[in-house]
């Protein structure tokens, strides 16, 4: 048990930590390091070695009191035939050389982006094949998770590091956003003399109970969301958006679990973007814009039910 909580930006620094320490793993690397984790994080675990000819039995590790096997994979590149073939080999294996050890097959990889579609289909099919078996999925998410349960010191064997003596404070999600900020910097223009300015429908900002003069500020914002939209349409890398939408989102939801506040979770996620970086209105602006794109992507915030009345879309001159 956890017994001195990590403050806010302890933890931004573990997920920072941790996102590049499962980029650089694979095959026997991911397996050594989620035994490690979760061998301080359950004494009821078990890691299991290989033994010769035996191999593993089927078995990367186990939770004997739940029942829970764990199989891990972490390759390179993802292929569609191996991660298929390695998934019905384990489960296979687990079967035959496990018979009623049992009824959790958990699924275990580094993938930050979620599990990938491949591995989702295959497990389907397993489900299909095995209706009795329950099957999990252990990744970025999870490690997280599971890491934020761990005392300061076991995170920093676990991560090899070692946290600063004070609040350090940077961007953590300027690397990913730092294209469109440049971008939003050269083609963000004051809108002066521009067209009407599109106004948000100011349901959704409602539902969140945001305060009048944070509304007024995203609405502003607002204005420049088209820039955004220019740029995503424009990317090379097809997946960009989708990861940086996703990083946002785990950022949002761990605030959303701090505190209540939407004006402070919103000012929270400038902050995540420009850290010790901010200089000035225009950086300022430029990171709320970005946000206001994914709050307008539903990526981040809450969502009103849709038996809420939808507000109608206005417009309003600059």
């Amino acid at each position: 048990m956890q017994t001195h909580a990590l403050e806010l930006w302890e933890r931004l620094l573990v997920r920072d930590m941790l996102s590049a320490k499962l980029n650089s793993l694979h095959g026997e690397g991911l397996e050594e390091f989620f035994l490690d984790l979760m061998c301080q994080r359950d004494p009821g675990f078990f890691d299991v070695r290989t033994r010769g000819s035996l191999g593993d039995r089927g078995a990367d590790g186990l939770m004997i009191d739940d029942r829970n096997l764990f199989a891990c994979y972490g390759p390179q590149t993802v292929d569609e035939r191996e991660v298929t073939k390695k998934i019905n080999g384990d489960l296979a294996s687990a079967l035959r050389q496990r018979p009623g050890a049992f009824d959790i097959f958990t699924f275990v990889h580094s993938d930050r982006r979620g599990m990938d579609p491949i591995v989702s289909i295959a497990l389907t099919e397993a489900k299909k094949s095995f209706p009795d078996l329950a099957f999990a999925n252990f990744g970025y998410r999870r490690f997280l998770y599971e890491i934020f349960r761990l005392e300061r010191h076991q995170i920093e064997d676990l991560l090899g590091c070692q946290f600063p003596a004070k609040k350090v404070v940077t961007g953590v999600a300027l690397r990913d956003v730092r294209p469109l900020l440049e971008h939003l910097a050269k083609e963000r223009k004051p809108h002066f003399g521009l067209g009407p300015i599109p106004v948000p429908s100011h349901q959704k900002m409602e539902f969140n109970a945001f305060s009048p003069d944070a509304m007024t500020q995203m609405t502003h914002a607002m204005a420049y969301v088209p820039c955004v939209e220019t740029y995503y349409a424009n990317v090379v890398d097809p997946v960009e958006r989708d990861d940086v939408a996703a990083g946002f989102r785990e950022y949002y939801l761990m605030l959303a679990d701090l505190h209540d506040d939407p004006d402070q979770i919103l000012e929270d996620l400038v902050f995540h973007i420009l850290g010790n970086e901010a200089k000035g209105f225009a950086a300022s602006l430029n990171a709320l814009v970005v946000l206001m794109y994914f709050f307008g992507e539903c990526d981040i915030f809450k969502v009103p039910p849709p038996s809420v009345p939808t507000v109608p879309e206005s417009r309003v001159s600059p």
